[in-house]
């Protein structure tokens, strides 16, 4: 077989890897507050837990990022990521306590963390032009990983308990591990990462600014939509089922936008235009949702979060390497991601206490002024670039 063989032979089955890892993280996320109002627990507790996800990739994305680069090597942290996340579903059956969430969510964000080298080495076996818009195609398989899994376990709930979930996620974990034995390298030279290498690269200011811009996009991503518009469902009494449709409501949407926002980025669209379009239509989103009297409203809102996480989160994943060289990528990446960890660990922290303290109505609106006060950030500090376009591809 060819490299270039070879390599699209990796390519698509990393692609696939991919789906069954994020299938993994995800398929209980929509029952994760449910059950845990159901122990009792209070939303301070909820997004405790939701942010200890957040926490454990803030501590390792950059050290495994830079351990990545100095290797040369990305498949032994997919490999490592898929056995940590499988471990992670089993945590949640051996130990079905609130604690036991807690202590499962961190594991599940130690295994988010290799998510360095997923990117990384999925754009590496393209050209170097192409790095950016390709992680930006790889944040589909991402998305339609998490839509398997809610649909797969919104029809097993209709028989079994919503323990089912964490099987699911258990299965998805092992399959994920055992297919990324087969992956080759896509063959990158080893790179300098001593503190002067580190520096330089956490210096580069357009990886400065996507990063800040990262912390936002999380910060309101894991307040609202991934979070605690489960919440708001709840107090309309919403039950499993609708809790899983809830969630299709919101990837299904955010599947296009991502398709849709790759081909924009291919054709040399303006990366700012994007990101501040998504983090208005988060605005919009987290006004709205408080303001939702039935679960049909609800349900006509989620598109407005899945196209603003496409607009945001997978436009600035792929920026975030654009001035980067190939072999300090996963550097990069791993400063970009621990980065924006901060906003996945303090968001959904500090909603759960102002839900506790000023209601969720009042925890919505001081997100909906966060995201609108984002995009103004976002559409004055992404100068326009000329090499802020992707060529398209020949």
């Amino acid at each position: 077989m060819s490299q270039d063989a070879s390599s699209r032979a990796s390519a698509r089955l990393l692609y696939l890897i991919t789906g069954f890892f994020w299938l993994s993280q995800y398929a209980f996320t929509p029952y994760i507050n449910k059950e845990l109002a159901r122990m009792g627990m209070n939303a301070t507790f909820m997004g405790l837990v939701a942010g200890g996800y957040g926490l454990s990739q803030t501590l390792l994305r950059l050290p495994l990022g830079i351990w990545s680069d100095r290797l040369g090597r990305r498949k032994p942290f997919v490999m490592a990521g898929s056995g940590v996340v499988t471990l992670a579903a089993a945590g949640y059956l051996l130990a079905y306590t609130p604690w036991g969430f807690l202590v499962s969510r961190l594991l599940g964000g130690a295994a988010a963390a290799s998510w360095v080298a997923f990117t990384v080495m999925y754009s590496g076996y393209f050209p170097k032009e192409e790095g950016p818009r390709r992680i930006t195609d790889l944040n589909v398989a991402n998305i339609t990983g998490r839509l398997a899994g809610y649909v797969l376990v919104t029809g097993l709930l209709i028989f079994l308990s919503v323990k089912v979930s964490f099987v699911v996620s258990l299965v998805a974990g092992a399959l994920a591990f055992v297919l990324a034995l087969g992956l080759g390298e896509p063959g990158l030279e080893r790179a300098g990462t001593g503190l002067q290498d580190i520096a330089r690269v956490a210096r580069n200011r357009y990886l400065l600014i996507v990063s800040f811009l990262g912390i936002l996009t999380q910060w309101v991503a894991f307040s609202s939509y991934y979070s605690f518009n489960v919440n708001a469902a709840m107090a309309l009494g919403a039950g499993e089922w609708e809790l899983s449709m809830l969630q299709v409501a919101l990837i299904v949407p955010n599947i296009l936008a991502n398709l849709w926002a790759s081909r924009q980025l291919a054709r040399g669209a303006s990366a700012r235009g994007l990101v501040v379009a998504g983090f208005l239509l988060v605005f919009l989103y987290a006004l709205l949702v408080p303001l939702a009297g039935s679960l049909p409203q609800l349900f006509l809102l989620q598109p407005l979060g899945g196209i603003s996480s496409s607009l945001t989160f997978a436009v600035l994943l792929g920026q975030c390497v654009r001035d980067i060289a190939p072999g300090q990528r996963s550097m990069a990446m791993g400063f970009y991601q621990a980065t924006y960890g901060i906003g996945m660990t303090l968001g959904p922290i500090t909603m759960g206490m102002m839900v506790d303290n000023m209601g969720l109505k009042g925890a919505f609106f001081v997100i909906a002024g966060l995201a609108l006060v984002s995009a103004v950030l976002a559409m004055w500090l992404m100068k326009p670039k000329e090499t802020a376009s992707i060529p398209r591809p020949r």
